[in-house]
């Protein structure tokens, strides 16, 4: 289960971004998380949910939003979601495309609370 590495790694960098902007509590994390990253989003979650618990992020919420495989044709510049694995560009027919989107996986963003001065 590749899901866990990849939340520690999550972790220490949402802790290294907390150290850096001197937050006193880190609140919520959102992570963008494309459909052909090889990530199980339910992994992730249960991963998070285990791991979290031992770390100064206890209590920080973990949001993800799914982007979905999207390409661009080469050809006639129509840009589309891929579904069902089908590679073809759904106005042209042409099979030379651009991925676009859907195979990231992305810390988005820190919500973070700092200590007032």
């Amino acid at each position: 289960m590749h899901e866990r590495s990849l939340v520690r790694a999550l972790l220490r960098q949402v802790q290294a971004v907390a150290d850096e902007q001197a937050a006193c509590r880190v609140v919520s994390i959102r992570v963008r998380l494309g459909e052909m990253s090889g990530v199980e989003p339910e992994l992730v979650t249960s991963a998070y949910d285990e791991l979290v618990q031992v770390t100064p992020l206890f209590g920080a919420t973990l949001s993800l939003e799914q982007v979905p495989l999207e390409a661009t044709c080469d050809q006639c510049g129509n840009t589309f979601r891929i579904e069902r694995f089908h590679f073809q560009c759904d106005k042209c027919g042409s099979l030379r495309l651009s991925l676009r989107g859907g195979e990231e996986l992305l810390l988005e963003s820190v919500t973070m609370e700092k200590n007032e001065p």
